[in-house]
């Protein structure tokens, strides 16, 4: 039943590529000739000399869209991670076309065509992939499209899978029981013991399985070799979860590097196009922020060099990306006539603290100047808040997954900070929430850190 769904679905959807593509290629050329960018002067070629490439277009996009694996049915990807696959695939087809065109046509295609075309079929591509999915779901929710899932597996992570993929209904998946030594407990009350893994292939043809999901604790991986022996031939999906959910502490990904399967813990989504987009948003950011606090912080630098003696800045240096060491900047907020940075946190009321500082600190103003650690490349505007390094090296071996939160730039302000966990609070509240953000991160939890930083982490009782 599964194979014969994979059939239907990866040409329905070649065809509905297909017929977005060319829509858009056509609707390219109208747009191009009609409604012309200014910059567009150019006199514009025929209609049927464009409308020859619609095949080549065709072909090349369903080409790299398969080698991207955009053609195969799969449930559980994430409707953000496909449409990112897909822009990506249709980035790379688009400028392998360009190419194509500027090597073997006669004559250069209009800019403004591209330019029309890139990002109409951008938006249609994805947008209807989505739909397509969202409306596969809802028909699985309602008990349509099911897969007849076996789960093998006894203790707690065949529990925990279950309990995971259960609570998604639109998936599809419909568990018709398990597989496990005679006389084992069942994983989750209620679920129907079918046979032992020597049987599993037995069960699978009696209960028309579709999918097999082997989630073994590590105490009944002796046991893998024989239940993947039992099901190599058959046809069937077979789903691989391996009892490492206690060392995983921010997220998993799988690759197939030349064939071999490698999975790799604690994977940060703030990598390559998305740390380059992370960027360029700080960059952004952080030069409208110094814009608009410029007179904000020239008025601040003034009131510190007339209230006290000493710089207007203070350097302290703390730790970001990958253990980086790099010297944080902030305003004076105190005396020079202290002693060395040796306190974890300033007390309140600490007379070292100056009247223009205690202003500052209670406001967060005095961390304005770390818009400039942005830029330099040290620091982000949404991350885990930087430590001392002297206060790391004290407390990465107490606070379990300290260092993870190093896998990523710091930040000016964070998520624990949104959520009241700064200054004198716990170190393991913050980590967890630290941790969270970078398991969930996108562009749109940093919009949402910063909208509830304005309400609720500029002032705190905890800062002083």
């Amino acid at each position: 039943m599964l194979r014969k769904y994979y059939a239907v679905f990866g040409p329905a959807l070649r065809l509905m590529d297909a017929s977005v593509l060319l829509f858009c290629w056509l609707a390219a050329y109208y747009l191009r000739k009609h409604y012309p960018l200014a910059i567009m002067t150019n006199a514009i070629p025929p209609f049927d000399e464009y409308a020859a490439y619609g095949v080549v277009i065709v072909f090349l996009w369903g080409s790299v869209f398969s080698i991207f694996n955009l053609y195969s049915s799969q449930r559980m990807v994430r409707r953000t991670a496909e449409a990112y696959r897909v822009l990506r695939a249709h980035t790379l087809a688009c400028l392998i076309f360009i190419a194509l065109t500027y090597l073997v046509s006669t004559y250069k295609l209009s800019r403004g065509v591209f330019v029309y075309f890139y990002f109409g079929s951008a938006v249609l591509l994805v947008f209807g992939r989505i739909q397509l999915r969202n409306t596969l779901r809802r028909f699985r929710a309602k008990g349509f499209n099911q897969n007849a899932v076996l789960l093998v597996g006894s203790g707690v992570p065949a529990g925990h899978t279950y309990s995971k993929l259960s609570r998604h209904p639109e998936l599809g998946l419909r568990f018709v029981g398990f597989a496990a030594p005679k006389g084992t407990e069942p994983p989750v009350k209620g679920l129907a013991w079918l046979g032992t893994y020597e049987e599993i292939a037995k069960i699978a043809k009696e209960h028309q399985v579709d999918k097999v999901v082997v989630a073994l604790s590590r105490n009944e991986m002796p046991q893998l070799e024989a239940i993947l022996g039992s099901v190599k031939d058959e046809i069937l999906d077979v789903v691989l979860v391996p009892d490492i959910y206690d060392y995983i502490a921010i997220g998993c990904e799988v690759e197939d590097f030349d064939g071999l399967p490698m999975v790799s813990l604690n994977e940060t989504p703030m990598m390559g196009f998305n740390m380059l987009l992370k960027r360029v948003s700080d960059i952004f950011l952080a030069m409208v922020a110094l814009i608009i606090a410029g007179p904000v912080m020239v008025l601040l630098a003034a009131l510190i060099k007339l209230t006290s003696k000493g710089p207007v800045f203070y350097r302290q240096e703390r730790m970001s990306l990958n253990g980086k060491r790099f010297g944080m900047i902030k305003f004076r907020s105190m005396t020079v006539d202290q002693i060395g940075d040796v306190e974890l946190l300033t007390k309140k009321d600490d007379p070292r603290v100056t009247a223009i500082g205690r202003i500052m600190r209670k406001t967060s103003l005095d961390e304005l100047p770390q818009f400039f650690n942005v830029l330099l490349g040290d620091m982000s505007i949404v991350g885990p808040r930087p430590e001392r390094t002297w206060v790391v090296d004290k407390v990465r071996s107490q606070v379990p997954r300290y260092m993870l939160k190093h896998k990523v730039k710091a930040g000016i302000t964070g998520w624990a900070q949104v959520n009241g966990w700064r200054g004198d609070t716990s170190l393991e509240k913050r980590i967890e929430h630290d941790l969270y953000y970078i398991r969930h991160w996108s562009l749109l939890f940093d919009l949402k850190i910063l909208f509830l930083t304005v309400f609720r982490g500029l002032i705190g009782k905890n800062a002083y």
